[in-house]
């Protein structure tokens, strides 16, 4: 309210619009033949280091969706590997357990055996801001890489075509709201009548 008191008694003091939140670009998430493209990025590195970041980006950001700082935080003892699936704990502030997607489960069990459970997963970090983590990775990796948060909404997406619980979902992802949301739904079709008729009546109440 305060702002807009300001534009308007001093307009020259404000002369670009502010951008409204829900209407800055949001990364379209990724499609599955571009997935399979990073998958041989991730295994055509030139280094075993480089390759083991590169196949921990794409398991824990589209594979789990996690954020580029909590893939500094992780040691191989957050990560469960059960007869049900791949669990990973998440530390820290956000601190959660999220289900690792199931086509991504293979490249886990390798990874973790490259890492003593004392070490980061990551390895050795060479600054403590861990939120350009991905992308000065990224910046001297060999071929065409991903983006890391474009890699969180394909996740994302992901779990909306399949018409996860979005209360469940929110859990997994460590929000409480997403302000971007219309956004990734815009890359989600709608159904068809009959499943979407039957969809909505059947809906269950208990």
């Amino acid at each position: 309210m305060l702002q807009r008191i300001s534009e308007i008694v001093l307009p020259s003091e404000h002369p670009k619009q502010t951008t409204a939140l829900s209407t800055k670009a949001t990364p379209p998430p990724y499609t599955h033949a571009e997935l399979e493209e990073f998958r041989r990025w991730a295994t055509s590195q030139l280094t075993p280091l480089k390759e083991t970041r590169a196949m921990l980006m794409l398991v824990l950001c589209a594979g789990a969706g996690l954020r580029t700082s909590e893939l500094a935080v992780l040691h191989p003892s957050h990560v469960a590997i059960t007869d049900a699936g791949v669990l990973i704990t998440v530390p820290g502030d956000r601190a959660r357990t999220v289900p690792l997607l199931a086509e991504w489960e293979e490249w886990m069990q390798p990874l973790l055996d490259r890492r003593p459970n004392d070490e980061l997963l990551w390895g050795p970090l060479a600054r403590r801001d861990a939120h350009n983590l991905t992308s000065a990775f990224t910046q001297y990796s060999n071929g065409n890489p991903p983006r890391a948060d474009r890699l969180r909404n394909t996740w994302f997406t992901r779990h909306l075509r399949a018409g996860t619980p979005m209360k469940d979902l929110f859990r997994a992802a460590g929000v409480t709201k997403l302000a971007h949301l219309p956004q990734l739904l815009e890359h989600v079709e709608v159904s068809e009548m009959d499943r979407y008729q039957l969809l909505l009546r059947s809906a269950d109440q208990a």
